[in-house]
């Protein structure tokens, strides 16, 4: 497995998601163009906001089990019994606590709404609301596809998704519809994949009532213990990307959070160049940690980092020389203000660029709490930042507040590595792991 991981079947996961990522950017373009041409960029602002909630909420619904499922199903790969139990105790706990998480958010969107001071956002929360349960279980059977490292279906569900997002979108947008309705693209989506994750995972839910409860019982509660402490990583590493726009709704209105959503689309594509390859890498790296092996681990970690930053160089350079001839097809300079606004998150995304692909290292090595730890870290710089430069400067100040916390990250990790798994030369050369 870890010679696959090296060569031939890393390179061919990664291709696939490369593949399933392209479609995602471009759906997010098309998307984003589409909402703020023929809807307005208030509209805009409220999807986006939309987003950032359903995402965020997501992951606490998920509650950590989908990392959990990932790393077990990957730790236990040559064992069927195991996995058996890993995959059907991690569906039921999904299932059960995303349709309570799904069921509090559609509870308190009105509130949400009132909060943001959007009547619109908050109608559009009590429709994402269902479609945050389902996320939760969906997103616990991606991980078992993942850490099963069956990347070419990994990939096309993730394909599927935001294709179903996108013919919504369009509909809704063509018939003159409130934005608020946009938010029911991904409830939908959720509930159309469902069905088809779990024809491809096909957890033996059946065991529950058999004389294999009390084992499926043993996996839940150890998927809570690692999930538990896995949920803090989960649901900021969800909000790291999307707490600028968070803040500016707290302090600016829908039409100024739309102009800097639009920027913070591309910064959004672009941070998902090296997330793809960490997702591929995961699996890969659960097993390298495990059997200790200094030298593939170093080779492997440089082979991540380097790709991830070769890809993003060409990706971030595209974006800026494109971009501006893109404005006279959209109102009110709305390009040229993004355009200003990418310099800084650019450059301060191409150091965290690096970094990426193993962000989720402690957790691959058994340490979820130390991971969550880490995260918590680099949110907090990423608020206290963003509250100070955004009253100050406005949407420039959340631009390089959002940038300077990459950075931040970047030093954070390489000093939790030495901290905790004894990588005191940095992650990219030949060390031993701490035991």
């Amino acid at each position: 497995m870890i010679k696959q991981g090296e060569n031939g079947k890393f390179l061919s996961d990664t291709a696939w998601n490369y593949g399933a990522f392209a479609l995602m950017a471009g759906v997010g373009v098309i998307l984003n163009f589409f909402i703020a041409a023929i809807m307005g960029v208030a509209a805009l602002g409220v999807f986006n906001q939309l987003y950032a909630v359903f995402v965020i909420v997501g992951q606490l619904a998920a509650m950590g089990i989908h990392d959990s499922a990932q790393k077990y199903t990957a730790e236990y790969a040559e064992d069927e019994a195991a996995q058996t139990l890993v995959s059907a105790s991690s569906v039921i706990g999904a299932t059960v606590i995303g349709s309570t998480i799904g069921l509090g958010l559609y509870l308190c969107s009105d509130l949400i709404g009132r909060v943001m001071d959007s009547a619109e956002v908050g109608r559009g929360i009590a429709l994402i609301a269902p479609g945050v349960g389902l996320f939760a279980l969906n997103k616990t059977l991606m991980g078992l596809l993942n850490g099963a490292r069956r990347m070419r279906a990994f990939a096309a569900v993730q394909s599927m998704r935001v294709m179903i997002i996108l013919l919504f979108c369009l509909v809704v947008g063509l018939s003159d519809a409130r934005p608020s309705t946009l938010g029911l693209a991904f409830s939908l989506a959720e509930a159309l994949l469902a069905p088809v994750l779990l024809f491809l995972v096909r957890p033996p839910l059946h065991l529950v009532f058999g004389k294999d409860f009390v084992a499926i019982f043993r996996w839940l509660l150890r998927h809570g213990h690692f999930g538990g402490r896995a949920l803090v990583n989960g649901f900021l590493a969800e909000s790291y990307i999307r707490v600028d726009i968070i803040m500016l709704g707290l302090f600016l209105g829908d039409r100024q959070v739309g102009i800097y959503s639009f920027a913070a689309l591309f910064v959004e594509g672009l941070f998902q160049v090296p997330v793809v390859i960490r997702t591929v890498a995961n699996p890969v790296l659960v097993r390298l940690l495990i059997v200790d092996e200094p030298e593939k681990t170093a080779k492997f970690t440089r082979l991540a980092a380097l790709g991830s930053f070769a890809v993003y160089v060409v990706a971030a350079f595209g974006v800026m020389i494109i971009l501006p001839y893109l404005a006279p097809f959209f109102p009110d300079d709305l390009v040229m203000s993004a355009h200003e606004l990418l310099w800084p998150l650019l450059c301060g995304l191409a150091v965290y660029a690096v970094f990426i692909p193993l962000d989720h290292i402690l957790l691959q090595a058994g340490m979820p709490g130390r991971q969550s730890a880490l995260m918590a870290f680099n949110v907090a710089i990423n608020v206290c930042l963003n509250a100070i430069l955004i009253p100050l400067y406005g949407l420039m100040g959340a631009a390089f507040a959002t940038a300077i916390s990459f950075v931040f990250s970047s030093i954070a990790l390489n000093i939790a590595a030495a901290l905790w798994l004894g990588l005191d030369r940095s992650l990219f050369f030949t060390h031993s792991i701490k035991k």
